[in-house]
């Protein structure tokens, strides 16, 4: 398993032809000159190895299919169909001893034709009532199936910007305590990546100065109100800023972990407003009483 999880599979034969032969000594697939990877890392159902055509097991057809997709769709993509591919495909396509595809047959009008329409078999990758807890998920050996299973599972919490497998992480070790997102800086990067808070440039360089930590942002946040009245806010911004809690939520791992949120501490912009609006107010009430 790779330390960092490459999503895409960027290896040496994703743009070879893929060519299968049957021998004596088994079932083999080149990739150029090299053989393909089973990708159990991916979905392990075959680790004997692969098949096709009519009479290969559905593990072993499939088993093919995830390591012919993944290279070249991404691991998501043959985690999603494999079962499709492997069906009607793998097994109904590749009936000779020896084929060979091409990267350009997957955009083919055959190949649409050839999964599109037909069977459809039970897709065994596993789901998120099928994987342990997070705290009793092994992220180092866990297939990438399971890990998009689990990323499924704690999709309210879990931080949606970057690796997903680094983010399993780094939520195991806030729910453990060994990292405190209460105390990272506030970066116009890190807002950026915030779901659903799509504000102007000169709205989060605000929030960037305004606040030191992003426990203070994100208390102020989900438990404020008014967020309009901080100077460079506008009641635009303020609505979209209320609405990307679910966001800020993600990025903490869950509301427990949000430091709760004291509306008496202002920073000077809301200070500087109520000042002057107190103000404007006391004038105003003054003028009332000179009337009466």
């Amino acid at each position: 398993m790779p330390a960092k999880p490459d999503y895409s599979r960027k290896t040496k034969w994703k743009n070879e032809p893929y060519q299968g032969e049957r021998g004596v000594g088994g079932n083999f697939v080149h990739a150029g000159d090299n053989l393909l990877d089973k990708h159990l890392f991916v979905h392990r159902l075959a680790p004997g190895g692969f098949d096709w055509g009519p009479d290969a097991s559905d593990e072993k057809a499939s088993q093919l299919a995830i390591a012919l997709l993944a290279p070249l769709k991404g691991v998501d993509y043959a985690v999603e169909h494999y079962h499709l591919f492997a069906e009607n495909f793998v097994r109904r396509e590749l009936t000779d001893d020896t084929w060979e595809i091409k990267r350009q047959d997957y955009r083919s009008d055959e190949y649409v034709e050839a999964i599109d329409g037909r069977d459809y078999p039970e897709n065994t990758a596993p789901g998120p009532e099928d994987v342990p807890d997070l705290e009793d998920a092994d992220l180092e050996s866990i297939t990438y199936a399971a890990e998009i299973a689990l990323a499924e599972k704690y999709a309210e919490v879990l931080w949606q910007s970057g690796s997903r497998r680094e983010n399993l992480r780094r939520l195991k070790a806030i729910w453990s305590g060994e990292e405190d997102p209460a105390s990272d800086a506030v970066a116009s990067g890190t807002l950026y990546r915030i779901q659903g808070l799509d504000i102007p440039s000169n709205a989060r360089s605000t929030l960037v100065k305004q606040f030191d930590s992003m426990g203070e942002l994100a208390a102020w946040v989900c438990y404020g109100r008014n967020h309009s009245q901080l100077a460079g806010i506008s009641d635009a911004s303020a609505k979209k800023i209320r609405n990307a809690r679910p966001g800020f939520v993600q990025y903490f791992g869950g509301t427990e972990h949000i430091p709760e949120h004291d509306s008496r501490e202002m920073s000077l912009s809301e200070m500087s407003n109520t000042r002057g609006d107190t103000a404007q107010q006391t004038f105003t009430s003054t003028l009332s009483e000179a009337d009466e």
